[in-house]
């Protein structure tokens, strides 16, 4: 009988954080999986640290050649036998209840066909974390989605019959971001779920595909604008090639910190969020509190982070509107589930 998880683990020259992914998997509360460990060409001694293994459930499968992350991605998705996919990343640590909790999730929701979690990203020391919170419901999670990407990629779990029969794999015109990608089309298919409850610890590490992707900062910045391309469009929302420009600096913080305001200003920052939240309460009527929530926490993380830069004016129509009231709530609420 084939498992109900198939868990997907690329691994490649992995051997001083392996042994803490893999464990943390064997060791879930949830039996009912395979392991699938695929060693893209690791030249350490990754190999050993798999085969030393004596547990059934692992199923090593060693790529001939180093075939990068997303082919190794795909690979297991089609070697894959469980009727769910998880992902799992080979320096980063489960939350021993995790597939307890994701298929219980699942099994009783069908109409959602993927969930993840939010995280606690720590260094070296793990009881040193910063706890990363990402949209819960399903409405949140879309309009997240025109942001930036709205799961923890090694949290996730989604149904392998969806991406199976659609053909949605990881592409490499996305590299760095392939996940992000995925996602936008998965949701096209059925609803989305983050669980507040943190499943995973994940490792920040220079070597990770975000750092490594982050190098590459044109390369990476016309790739995210892509999918929020995407994104944007499957809301039926237009921009100009200035607000595009802008809802990429609203992707990442080191961006909304450093805000040229010469050739993004205050004017301007104001219409856009009214256009946005006019779009998307087209797309999502009854549904103003998720969108103040998501549009909020950016508005007002413009506030925060340029405080000392910005006109009193636009300070005053800041601490006025409703987008910064939803902003601060759903920042209170993240600081009460640390």
């Amino acid at each position: 009988m084939d498992p109900k998880i198939s868990v997907i683990l690329p691994a490649f020259n992995a051997e001083k954080y392996l042994s803490d992914a893999v464990d943390s998997i064997l060791s879930q509360s949830y039996t009912d999986f395979e392991l699938l460990i695929i060693n893209d060409g690791s030249s350490d001694s990754t190999k050993d640290i798999i085969l030393g293994y004596n547990d059934k459930r692992i199923r090593y499968i060693e790529n001939e050649r180093n075939l990068g992350l997303i082919e190794t991605l795909n690979k297991g998705i089609l070697l894959s036998k469980g009727k769910y996919i998880a992902r799992m990343d080979a320096d980063d640590i489960c939350d021993l209840s995790r597939f307890e909790i994701q298929i219980d999730f699942m099994e009783k929701n069908t109409e959602y066909i993927i969930c993840s979690s939010s995280r606690k990203e720590f260094t070296e020391n793990i009881s040193q974390y910063h706890l990363s919170m990402l949209p819960v419901d399903n409405i949140s999670i879309r309009i997240h989605s025109v942001f930036s990407t709205p799961f923890t990629h090694p949290a996730v779990m989604f149904r392998s019959d969806i991406i199976k029969e659609n053909n949605l794999f990881f592409e490499k015109d996305f590299k760095y971001a392939e996940d992000y990608q995925l996602w936008i089309k998965i949701l096209q298919y059925g609803k989305g779920y983050n669980f507040k409850l943190p499943l995973l610890y994940y490792r920040n590490t220079p070597n990770s595909q975000t750092n490594v992707g982050a190098s590459q900062i044109e390369d990476r910045k016309k790739t995210i604008s892509n999918i929020q391309q995407l994104a944007l469009k499957q809301h039926n929302i237009v921009l100009n090639q200035k607000e595009l420009d802008f809802i990429y600096i609203l992707s990442l913080s080191e961006k909304i910190r450093n805000i040229d305001f010469e050739i993004f200003p205050v004017e301007f920052i104001i219409s856009f969020f009214k256009k946005l939240y006019a779009e998307l309460e087209v797309s999502y009527p009854g549904n103003k509190f998720n969108i103040e929530c998501v549009l909020g926490k950016r508005y007002l993380k413009i506030l925060l982070f340029n405080v000392k830069r910005l006109p009193f004016t636009f300070l005053l129509k800041l601490a006025l509107s409703k987008l910064t009231f939803f902003g601060i709530y759903e920042l209170i609420d993240e600081k009460t589930r640390n």
